[in-house]
């Protein structure tokens, strides 16, 4: 937890600043998000053309069969991968600002062009541990009643916190240190311990940021709605896009900050170590 309301807001000016000397930094979560869509878009084309949406919808008791499980999946894992290399191409990007390059969106890019493997091997895993703890889920709202489903209910909530808080620092391993995805699931919770636990706070400060974002969205979108309720659409889908895209792209810097401060106990030019330290308990 950040110790201070002024560390928070101390952070998010820093992390503001940095992504205003390279604006460009915004693509990256934007062009993740724009090639998950393009990938289920091609998945409903393929659906579309097999003929899958017409069985399904015909009212019969169709179901999924093999041929429409594997696509759901390939676009499933294709648009997750989409999301997490453009997140890694932000923290390479990130990193080399913090150490004093002038990164473009192209940088970002070459910089993990070459870790497709080790990304797709990240994609795997973490998508296959998405839905593992997504059917957990379903299966304790819908399998159990009273007091036991709303125990079942916390469970599988602390496993998905953790399971969050483990992998924190993947990306940031993947991309500095050019290992393996185990291997990098194995540093990120060593960086973890070597805290003695102490929570993620940039977790809980980005969350309350995104919500802020969302807020104020919302407030031109709502008055626009009684206006011209198409109006309102539109500029709410660009307006929402381009905050939770730049919000993002501040986590991704800030996250990319405080990887280089946990594993090597150094600032930068940013982000000093007395700030860094405040947000995340170092302890050797």
């Amino acid at each position: 937890m950040f110790r201070t309301i002024g560390n928070t807001w101390q952070i998010t000016k820093l992390s503001w600043k940095v992504l205003q000397l390279d604006r460009e930094l915004i693509f990256f979560p934007i062009m993740g998000t724009i090639g998950a869509i393009i990938v289920g878009a091609v998945a409903a084309g393929v659906f579309a053309g097999t003929g899958t949406f017409d069985r399904l919808g015909s009212g019969s008791d169709a179901e999924f069969n093999v041929v429409d499980l594997i696509i759901t999946l390939i676009a499933y894992f294709g648009g997750l991968y989409m999301v997490i290399f453009f997140n890694a191409a932000l923290v390479a990007a990130a990193r080399e600002r913090l150490e004093g390059g002038d990164p473009n969106v192209m940088s970002g890019i070459r910089a993990v062009r070459g870790m497709w493997l080790a990304i797709l091997g990240w994609t795997i895993i973490t998508g296959t541990v998405g839905l593992i703890l997504q059917a957990l889920q379903s299966m304790a709202r819908e399998n159990s009643h009273g007091v036991m489903r709303i125990v079942a209910m916390i469970l599988v909530a602390l496993l998905q916190t953790a399971w969050a808080y483990i992998t924190f620092f993947v990306i940031p391993v993947l991309v500095v240190e050019r290992v393996g995805p185990i291997t990098a699931i194995r540093r990120s919770g060593g960086l973890l311990r070597r805290s003695w636990g102490e929570q993620l706070t940039a977790s809980f400060s980005f969350f309350l940021i995104y919500l802020l974002a969302i807020l104020i969205v919302a407030i031109p979108v709502v008055v626009l709605i009684f206006i011209a309720p198409v109006a309102a659409i539109i500029v709410g889908v660009i307006l929402g896009g381009i905050a939770l895209a730049s919000v993002a792209a501040m986590e991704g810097i800030f996250k990319a900050a405080l990887y280089e401060w946990v594993s090597e106990g150094k600032g930068s030019e940013w982000f000093d170590q007395q700030l860094l330290a405040n947000a995340y308990t170092h302890r050797e």
